[in-house]
């Protein structure tokens, strides 16, 4: 009942911010989720026993999400009766800067912090990855936002359609085992079913209302790429909590975990679907 409650909440405020409100709102939206991610994959990275830098990598994340929200969410206003939009244009120089300050940064932590040198490389790289597997792959979905609102639609319902039909039809055919020490529960027989489904699904959304400029043949491609890089993503944070001997990354959200084990799927296929999609912007 409280999952179900959580997504009756979650689902339609989701949407309103992401049909009915300014680009602006909808990647501070991704930015608050993936900085929540950043941290509940620090806490799992603890309880392997990793010192991470935690400001550091929290700071270097919110600059890297803020950015992108600037980036492809220009600011509108109006002023004496025109429109104003301040766009906010990228700057390779800047991204590099922040990217060596950030390395920096996480570098110098462990010993400003007193960690023990042989616990200090891993600290630093934990700090690092947190960054380039979370918040770089969550700006991705302003881009998305930046082109149209339902090619981020797109996205959320090809993850839920391949994370569907793999439970439906593992649950019932499922007899090979696809990551037995990371994620018993998931088979063969149910991935290749995601892959399916998201495919097709893919193939109506670049015909349909979705992204009809796709095309038929690139929708299904964008589909079949993306869910694969989505079912990739949830190993991987299987694998974290795994090693860490946690069941969900977080509790914000009752029945689903944190906001971690949420988007780990969608920050593997968001920069797949993110490449089809950035044509023209």
């Amino acid at each position: 009942m409280k999952r179900e409650l959580a997504a009756a909440v979650a689902i339609p405020i989701v949407l309103a911010v992401l049909f009915l409100g300014p680009p602006l709102l909808f990647n501070a939206l991704v930015a608050a989720i993936a900085l929540g991610a950043v941290w509940e994959f620090y806490r799992i990275a603890e309880k392997t026993g990793h010192p991470v830098a935690k400001t550091v990598g929290l700071a270097a994340s919110a600059l890297l999400l803020g950015g992108a929200a600037l980036l492809w969410g220009p600011l509108r206003f109006e002023m004496s009766g025109n429109v104003v939009e301040i766009v906010v244009k990228s700057r390779p120089g800047f991204w590099y800067a922040a990217g060596l300050a950030t390395v920096f940064l996480a570098a110098i932590a462990p010993m400003a912090s007193r960690v023990p040198p042989a616990s200090a490389l891993a600290g630093a790289a934990t700090t690092i990855f947190g960054v380039v597997s979370i918040a770089l792959p969550a700006a991705a979905l302003c881009l998305l936002r930046a082109r149209s609102p339902r090619a981020v639609l797109m996205l959320l319902l090809l993850v839920w359609v391949c994370d569907s039909f793999a439970y439906y039809f593992g649950r019932r055919f499922g007899r090979h085992p696809l990551a037995p020490v990371v994620s018993p529960k998931k088979t063969w027989e149910g991935s290749i079913a995601g892959l399916a489904g998201a495919t097709i699904f893919g193939a109506v959304a670049g015909t349909w209302w979705f992204l009809p400029e796709l095309g038929p043949a690139t929708g299904a491609a964008a589909g079949a790429l993306a869910s694969t890089a989505g079912q990739i993503g949830d190993l991987v944070e299987s694998l974290w909590k795994r090693g860490a001997g946690v069941k969900d990354s977080g509790t914000f959200l009752p029945g689903h975990g944190g906001f971690y084990d949420r988007i780990d799927s969608l920050l593997f296929a968001g920069p797949v679907l993110a490449a089809f999609v950035a044509r023209g912007l």
